[in-house]
C-alpha cells in the first residue's frame, strides 16, 4: 500500500518570512501557510500528518492506493483525494513513504501519476527505502518539468515517528533542502543532509543491514544465555553495560522477551532491503559475505513464517526450532524516547525497572 506523500510548496526555513533561490525561482513566505498535500496513509502518512498538523502546517489533501485508508481516521475538513495527481495538482509539496520499489513507481507514473500532477517548482520528498537507481530517472523527469526531487529514508521505528524523534536523511539539490528543511524538522529530531540523489539511500540501507545482522546474532545469544541457565533480563544488563551494547540491543530485546517481533515493519518488507543491498553491493563490486548469511537466515523466515509476521523473525525461528522461547518479565510495559547527543541516538528507556538487586549485580559479573 502506499505509505505517504506530501507536496509542500513555496516556503521558508522557519516560521519568519524569508526568500531562498531555488533555480530560476524564488521561494519566499511562510512555509506554515502553504499546502501540504499526502498520498499513502499508512504507518508513515498517518505519523506525518499528526506530526505536521502538531507542528502547525496545514495538510490540503490525502490519498491512498486503498481509499478506505483515508476514510474515518483524520479530520473531515481533510479533502480526500483519488489520485496522487491530484493531490500533487492541489499542493506545493508532495511527499511520499510506499513500501516497494514497483508502489512508488505505481504512484509516480501514468496518467493519473505524481509526475503529471507537478508543476513548476513543485518539491516532492520521497521517504521510501527504495532503488536509489530508480530515483535517479525519476529525478530526471521532475526536473524536465521544473520541479524539484528530495531522497528522504527514515530511521528509528514506527513509535520514534509518532513521537517526531526518528531520523532522516536527505538527498538532492542543498538549496532545495535548506527551503524544506522545517517540514522535516516537524516530524524528526535528526535531519542530516547527505549529498547529491543516491547518497541518502545507501546509509539507510547499510544501517537497515547492521540492524539484521545483529537481530541474528542477538537471537543466538539470547538463546546462548538461556540455555547456560543465566536469567535473560540479567543478561541483557550485563550487555547493556558492556561494549557490546547498541540500539539494537537496547530496543530489540525488550520486544523479543515480551514475544513482539516489530510487528509494525513487516518481514517482507526487511527481506526487500536486505536484496537493495545486494544491488548495491554487486555494482559496487564488493563482496558481502556476512551479509549474504543473514539474507539466508532472513529468507528462511520469510519461507517458513510468511511475508507479514514481524522484521524481528530470526529470534522466533531459533526459538520455535529449539522449542525455547526467550520470554522474560517485566518488560509488558515498555517503551522508549529517542534522544540525539552529539550527533548519535541514544534510548531513553520508559516503563521498565532499569535498576538490578544484588543478586542481579552479581550474575553480571559472572
Amino acid at each position: 500500500m502506499w505509505s505517504q506523500s506530501i507536496r509542500i510548496g513555496f516556503f521558508s526555513r522557519s516560521s519568519a518570512k524569508s526568500s531562498v533561490l531555488c533555480g530560476k525561482r524564488t521561494f519566499s513566505g511562510d512555509v506554515k501557510s502553504k499546502r501540504i498535500g499526502l498520498v499513502g496513509m499508512g504507518h508513515v502518512g498517518d505519523a506525518v500528518l499528526h506530526n505536521l498538523r502538531r507542528n502547525g502546517f496545514t495538510v490540503s489533501a490525502i490519498s491512498d492506493k486503498f481509499i478506505d485508508k483515508c476514510t474515518g481516521r483524520f479530520p473531515s475538513e481533510i479533502p480526500v483525494m483519488k489520485t496522487s495527481r491530484e493531490v500533487a495538482e492541489n499542493s506545493d509539496i508532495v511527499v511520499t513513504g510506499l513500501p516497494k520499489p514497483p508502489d512508488v513507481k505505481d504512484c509516480f507514473e501514468g496518467a493519473d501519476g505524481l509526475l503529471a500532477g507537478l508543476r513548476q517548482d513543485s518539491v516532492w520528498i520521497d521517504h521510501s527505502t527504495t532503488d536509489y537507481g530508480q530515483n535517479l530517472d525519476f529525478d530526471a523527469a521532475v526536473k524536465e518539468k521544473g520541479a524539484h526531487l528530495l531522497e528522504a529514508p527514515i530511521t528509528g521505528g514506527l513509535d520514534a515517528l509518532k513521537r517526531g524523534q526518528m531520523a532522516v536523511w536527505v538527498a538532492g539539490e542543498k538549496d532545495v533542502y535548506t527551503y524544506t528543511k522545517p517540514v522535516f524538522d516537524a516530524s524528526y529530531s535528526t535531519v542530516m543532509y547527505t549529498g547529491g540523489i543516491g547518497t541518502a539511500m545507501i546509509p539507510k540501507v547499510v544501517s537497515n543491514m547492521l540492524c539484521c545482522v545483529q537481530v541474528v546474532a542477538m537471537g543466538e545469544m539470547l538463546m546462548l544465555a538461556k540455555r547456560s541457565g543465566l536469567d535473560l533480563k540479567t543478561f541483557w544488563h550485563a550487555i547493556r553495560a558492556s561494549a557490546g551494547n547498541s540500539f539494537l540491543w537496547e530496543t530489540a530485546g525488550p520486544n523479543i522477551f515480551r514475544g513482539d517481533y516489530h510487528e509494525s515493519f513487516a518481514l517482507e518488507l526487511q527481506v526487500k532491503d536486505i536484496q537493495l543491498c545486494y544491488d548495491m553491493a554487486k555494482k559496487a563490486k564488493v563482496p558481502t559475505e556476512l551479509i549474504g548469511a543473514m539474507h539466508q537466515i532472513y529468507n528462511r523466515a520469510l519461507y517458513q513464517l510468511g511475508p507479514d509476521v514481524g522484521c524481528y523473525a530470526p529470534p522466533r525461528l531459533l526459538e520455535e526450532a529449539l522449542k525455547e522461547d526467550l520470554r522474560a518479565p517485566g518488560f509488558e510495559k515498555w517503551t522508549y524516547d529517542i534522544e540525539n547527543v552529539e550527533g548519535a541516538l541514544h534510548i531513553r528507556h520508559k516503563g521498565v525497572d532499569l535498576k538490578m538487586d544484588e543478586s542481579e549485580k552479581q550474575n553480571t559479573k559472572v
